[in-house]
Parts: C-alpha cells; structure tokens; sequence
C-alpha cells in the first residue's frame, strides 16, 4: 500500500487532471490540482506538496519552465517533479531531466505503473529528507565532537566522502564508501576524485574537468544531482548518482560527496531501451529504432553523401507459418534475420518491422546501381532454401529500395519512399526489386485517390452488376449466371475491375464491397424467379478475405433470408488459389455452405496449386475450368489434353464441369466433346446489364443443345 502523501497535479486539460486526482485520492493520497503553470506556483508557495506531477506540454507557462522556477526556490526545490508528456522522444526528455525532473511518464500511461513510479519517488523524497535532516544535524556538531561526525556518516545507507577543496583529495569517507569503491578508508583518504572515475562518463567531459566543475556548483550552493561511473580497482564500473554540499568547517573548503548505486535503475532503463527501438523476436532494430538511425544518417550525411532504405516482404511466409505452425514461423524469422546481417556485413544495418516485413540500411552507397546490386544480393540470399527444424524452406521475397536523401527528407519520408518502391516490386513476376522513382509516387498518389474514390462508390451506389449467362450444352437452356462487378465512375466512366478489385482487396474495402455484391445479385435473382426463371442459379464469386471471413455463413444466411432465394439457387465461387492458402479452413467453410443447402464451385481450377488428395475432400459441387487453357485449345496440346482430363476426373467425382472463357465455335465443339456441362463466353454472350441478360436469357429458352461430337 503507498504511503499517505500530498500530491499536486498539474494538467491544463481537465479530463486528464480529473482522472488523475480520482485514481491518486484512491489511493488514500492528499491530491491537489491547477490547471496552469501559474496556479500551481502560487499553490506550492501556500502549502508545498511532497510530489508534483506536472503537465509537460501547456499553453502560457509550459511544464519545463514551472519545473526551473521551483528548482531555483530553497523552499521547493527538494520537490520531486514526474513529468506527463505525450511526446516520447529523446530530446524532450532530456530537456525535462535538466530542469530538474526525476522522472517522465509517457501519456497514455499504466495506472499500476504511474502508481508504483509515484509511491517510489514519495519514499525517495522522504528518505533524502531524512538523510539531509540527519547529515545538517550531525555537521552541525563537527565542531564539538570527530567521533559523533564519524557516527554519523556511518549511519547513512549511501556512500559518503568528504572533499577537501583545497587539497583536492578526500579527507573521510563512510563503510559504503570502501564497499562500493572496492577501497579501503586508508587508500581513500588521500585520494583524488578522478582517480575513482572510468575515463568514459555520462556528460561526455574529461573527468578533471568535470570534478572541477560541479565543486564549483556546490561551493555556490548548487546541489543538483549528477551521474558518474566509479571504476573499481578490478576493472569493475557502477553507475552512481553523485550529490554534493558544502560542510560546515573552520575554512568553509569542505564539501560532502555523496554517492548512490543506480545499477538496477540503469539495467531497468537499458531495457525499456531494448524493447523501445529493438525487435524481441530477431533481435534486431524495430521501427524505432531504423528511423532513428536513419535521422542521424540525415543529420550527417549532408547533401552529397548517398544512402539507402531497403524494404523486405517475405511473399510465402503465411503460408509456412499456417502450415506449420508459429513456432516454425518464428524460427524462420529468426534466420532470415540472421542472413539478413551476413549478406549487409559491415554496410549497414537490418531491421524488423513487424510481421514479414524486414528492412535494411545502407550507410554509404555509390548510386541506386549499387543500391540495387546490394538488394538483388538480399534477394538471392533470401531465396536460398533455410534449414528449419530438420526441414528446407523455401521463401520469395519482393525488396523497395530509396534513397537518400534524393528521395526524403527525412527516415519517415524515406521509408514511405522505398514502400511505394516495394509494392511495385510485388507486382512483378521475377526478380522483384524496384528502386523509388517519381513516377511511382504519382501512381502512389492516384492509387490513394482511386481507393478514396472507391469507399465513395460503395456508399453511393456506383457500382452495379452485369451478369454472364451460363449455358446449359445438353439443353441449349440459360441455366444460371454469373454475377460481375463494374464501376460506374461519374467522370472517368466504366472502370474496370482490374483497376479497383486488387485496391479494394489490399484497402480491407472488398469486404463491404463482396457483401454489396452478394445482397444485389440476390435481389436481381428474385426479381428474375418472380418474373419466371425459378431453376436460374446465381454464381457470385468470393474473395480471399471475404472467405476467412469467419461472420460469412451468417451473413449469406441473412440475405437469403432477406431476398427470399432458396439456398439451392446460390453458387459460390472460390478460386483454386484462395482454397489452398489454408485447405482446414476451405474445407470447413465449404462443409457451413453444404449444410446450408448452397452450392460451391472452384474457379481457375488448374492454375493453382492444389493436390488431388484435398481435392477429394473438398465439399464442393462444380470445376471451372479456367479460361487460359480453354483460350490455347487450338494451338496447345497440353492445354487441351488437361482440359478433358479435369473433365474426366471431375465427371467421375461426381462433380459439375463448367467452361469459361468460351470465344470460338472451335472452342465450343471441343468442350461438347469432352462432355463438360455448362459454357460462358463472349461466343454466347458477354457480361451484360440485367434488362439485357434478361432479355438473352428469354431468346435462349427456344435454343437447341449443341449437337454431340466425339474427337476420341
């Protein structure tokens, strides 16, 4: 339980202070408040509290000049003041704690951590209370009695010396004086401060200089704390918190030397350093820590010194790590990071930013040539097989290269920079680099713009559907039809969709788009059964992230439900490619369809990668056939002997074979002859506006079947 203590809390915004004062009254805290930087002088000059919690950031008189005019007042300046600040970054701290703060808590905080910082520093005030109370006592008394002094210094629980100014060697020193400096009293005595000093110290001065300094300071009265690092006479060094003040004394040259052991609180410090601006999986630089690295390479590489930020994707990673699970993906992390450092060497520095996503630095580089070179020798590196767990993995990798400072002016812009690099780089087929061209912040730009225009299409009608009617070979009959999106654009006209699909699917829109699509090809369908097409079936194709959508079942069921179209009417299409990212997960989202009544189809079936083992158990209803193949029937004898066989196993599965893509009448006997059962294509109709494939679908009612042809 903390200690019951006065505390004043400080914040111009009165949602904070209110929360504030409510969590620290609580707590059994006295808890005063201001609102200014004003009020809370004028408070603290009528009742001085045991502990400040102080706005950094407030409009007139900001947290950092409060906290210089209390340090300048004897009467407040013994005051522990905790900063509040939203801003995290180096320099404000470091204002902060040279105007005499002892601590910073970063808004939005940890009400467990602001409490425990709080109780901490109370009973750290009190107990330098304490310790000042005792050690003015006991100098008082010097002049009387060397032996109560003596007792004195001895009763501290910190290391204390005593220096003499003008012999500019210590003249006493206390028990945790010999522990801490691994030196007994007799070799302290005698002995100058620099000799107990490491060479390397916290301000960065020599250290004569810096003893020299700070006695100045304290014969003026100044007693703000210092760090330095005692080294000890085995080769040891302890980081300390260093107090000074003047001694009562016949000469007035007296000062004492206080010495605090700060180990824990540096090594807690040093790791929440580590988990600021280091990655814990792989050990490397995160975020923070690349763009701190590249706003020094800003900083000093001046106008004619090149450097580069490489962006990393790992292409199949999720596959892997569904496959095999996240401890085989953390592993492979973990060694794409370690090559990541091997192949960069001593030219730069790796980096994680979270997810599959790796980055590297390059301090110096000749021209984006070099640049490049250095990402392909990242790539081929990447692309060697990993050894994981007595298996070889296999990754593709893309990589974003800017530069500068050509292309930023700053790590953010930079970063920002190599990423619009790296999603061209994804769109290519092989050897996946690009460095940032303006070109490519212009199609960034209108990418961006064309997404904004999007949401707006979706909210306000601008999309409608055309349908493509499938045909039914042994009948001659429409017996069902595919529904298609299309983008009416106000003042670009027809977009096509693939323009906007891959922005919809990598923006999260196709998710309100696919369920846009599925409510309207619905309706359209009950207008068409209310008007006579009761055995039409509706094809409405489903996207990768509408088919890990786990709410989807409910939400078909519910526009079924709404539209009044029987589940046996509704097919879904899944491509090949979309149902092996995660086969378990096909599956079971196919067995909810099933059950459901609704039929289920595998489109682009034989583009992908799937093995005929899940093949078989997949609930699903119909193959298409991807029109690729059906495009090279003439000219292509592989293509053409795939085609009957994926007929032939399909039919012998028991499954429905349905052709898209159909152009030609060449095309259609082949397909007649191979007994696939359904067709669509621009040969019988192309994707069409609903009052117009209403109207085909009518003329086709009189068709004939396509008569029968065998070619084997």
């Amino acid at each position: 339980m903390p200690v019951p203590g006065d505390i004043l809390v400080v914040d111009d915004t009165m949602t904070a202070l209110m929360m504030l004062v409510a969590l620290l009254s609580t707590q059994g805290y006295q808890v005063s408040s201001a609102q200014s930087g004003a009020e809370a002088l004028d408070l603290v000059q009528k009742h001085p509290p045991d502990l400040i919690l102080l706005d950094f950031n407030m409009p007139d008189m900001d947290g950092l000049a409060v906290c210089r005019e209390l340090k300048q007042s004897p009467r407040t300046r013994d005051i522990p003041v905790l900063f509040l600040s939203s801003v995290s970054d180096s320099q404000t701290k470091v204002d902060g704690f040279d105007a005499g703060a002892v601590d910073f808590i970063i808004k939005p905080f940890e009400r467990s951590e602001l409490l425990a910082r709080v109780n901490t520093h109370l009973d750290l005030a009190r107990l330098k209370k304490r310790l000042s109370k005792l050690v003015e006592e006991k100098t008082e008394s010097l002049r009387l009695s060397e032996q109560r002094f003596r007792a004195l210094i001895e009763q501290a629980p910190e290391a204390i010396l005593v220096y003499n100014l003008d012999s500019g060697s210590f003249v006493d020193a206390n028990q945790q004086a010999e522990k801490l400096t691994g030196r007994s009293l007799q070799e302290l005595v005698g002995t100058s401060p620099t000799s107990l000093y490491a060479a390397e110290q916290p301000d960065g001065l020599p250290v004569a200089e810096s003893v020299t300094l700070h006695a100045e300071r304290a014969q003026k009265g100044e007693i703000a704390p210092f760090e330095r690092i005692l080294q000890r006479p085995d080769g040891s060094t302890i980081p300390c918190e260093v107090r000074l003040s003047k001694l009562p004394s016949e000469t007035d040259h007296l000062l004492r030397v206080s010495y605090i052991d700060i180990s824990s609180r540096v090594a807690a410090q040093e790791k929440i350093n580590r988990l600021a601006y280091f990655d814990t999986l792989t050990g490397l630089h995160n975020e923070s820590g690349l763009l701190e690295q590249l706003n020094a390479l800003f900083a000093i590489a001046g106008d004619r010194q090149l450097f580069a930020a490489l962006l990393v994707d790992l292409g199949d990673f999720k596959f892997i790590n569904d496959v095999y699970g996240n401890r085989i993906g953390d592993l492979l992390l973990r060694h794409v990071a370690q090559r990541l450092r091997k192949t960069l060497g001593t030219r730069g520095h790796a980096a994680r930013l979270g997810g599959v996503e790796f980055a590297a630095i390059l301090t110096r580089v000749a021209d984006a040539a070099e640049a490049e070179t250095i990402a392909g020798q990242v790539l081929d590196a990447i692309s060697e097989p990993f050894p994981v767990d007595e298996m070889m993995l296999s990754l593709t990798a893309s990589v974003g290269v800017s530069l500068g400072p050509a292309h930023g002016a700053d790590g953010q812009e930079l970063l920002t920079r190599a990423d619009m690099a790296l999603y061209q780089a994804k769109q290519r087929g092989t050897r996946r680099i690009q460095v940032y061209e303006e070109e490519l912040g212009r199609q960034m730009r209108e990418r961006v713009e064309l997404e904004k225009s999007l949401r707006h299409a979706i909210d306000h009608g601008e999309l409608v559907l055309h349908y493509q009617p499938q045909v039914e070979l042994s009948t001659g009959r429409v017996v069902g039809v595919e529904a298609l999106v299309r983008w009416q654009h106000p003042k670009k006209g027809m977009i096509s969709p693939m323009q906007f699909i891959p922005i919809a699917e990598q923006s999260g829109l196709i998710l309100p788009l696919g369920r846009w699509v599925l409510r309207e090809a619905c309706r359209q369908l009950r207008a068409w059964q209310d008007k006579g097409g009761a055995e039409l079936r509706m094809a409405v194709n489903l996207s990768v992230a509408q088919f890990t959508d786990h709410e989807l079942p409910e939400f078909v069921a519910d526009v079924l439900k709404e539209t009044g179209v029987a589940a046996r009417h509704l097919e879904l299409e899944i491509t090949e490619s979309c149902t092996m990212l995660s086969p378990q997960q096909s599956i079971t989202m196919m067995e909810q369809f099933r059950a459901m009544g609704i039929h289920s189809s595998i489109d682009d079936f034989g583009t992908g990668h799937s093995a005929l083992a899940y093949l078989t158990r997949f609930p699903v209803d119909t193959l298409k056939i991807d029109q690729s193949f059906i495009r090279n029937i003439n000219n292509d004898e592989k293509g053409t002997a795939l085609c009957d066989t994926i007929a032939y196993l399909a039919h012998r599965m028991g499954l429905q074979v349905v052709a898209e893509g159909v152009e030609t009448q060449q095309q259609l006997t082949f397909l007649t002859s191979i007994h696939v059962d359904v067709v669509q294509g621009y040969l019988l109709c192309k994707p069409l506006p609903a009052a117009e494939v209403e109207d085909f679908i009518l003329r086709q009612a009189d068709a004939k079947p396509q008569p029968g042809v065998e070619y084997f």
